[in-house]
């Protein structure tokens, strides 16, 4: 009996373990635009998006510099079918992929302005809101864990508890 119990014991914390390792799930949150200077822009695909527009107009920001109070770098405007999936996250491939996007909402009223490509700064005042897509540890960690400690209970409770 003491070996039935150790191996499920050992069959559900391999469970686990996977589980820890094959499913990690990002989400997109928004961020404060206090730490955009704090971003080291290598690596990072940045949009600028129209927030009124989020899904048909945008640019990309090549040489993007982060300052206090600004964003400095070179736009590029970006078809509608471009824009649509860098903004949208249609599931949790699209968000692990996502991981080194940053999306700029723009403000409307400076939207409209923008020129299909220029060197520009932006002020955070010009910009609406910000998101990453970062790690859920809630669903990355704290499902699996969950579920775990629930099969281990069930496997406890029907072997009969300790004898």
């Amino acid at each position: 009996m003491k070996s039935i119990r150790l191996l499920t014991f050992l069959f559900l914390l391999s469970l686990f373990l996977f589980s820890q390792t094959a499913c990690v799930y990002y989400q997109r949150y928004s961020m404060s635009n206090s730490r955009l200077q704090k971003i080291n822009p290598e690596g990072l695909s940045i949009y600028l998006v129209d927030a009124a527009h989020p899904l048909t107009r945008g640019w990309y920001l090549s040489e993007p510099r982060f300052e206090k109070n600004s964003v400095s770098g070179f736009i590029s405007r970006m078809a509608e079918v471009e824009i649509l999936e860098a903004s949208m996250l249609r599931g949790r491939a699209d968000a692990q992929q996502s991981k080194n996007d940053i999306l700029l909402y723009a403000k409307p009223q400076f939207a409209i302005a923008l020129p299909d490509t220029a060197t520009l700064t932006i002020q955070n005042t010009n910009l609406e809101k910000v998101e990453v897509c970062e790690l859920n540890h809630v669903r990355t960690i704290g499902m699996p864990l969950l579920g775990c400690t629930g099969g281990l209970l069930l496997v406890y409770l029907i072997s009969g508890g300790i004898e």
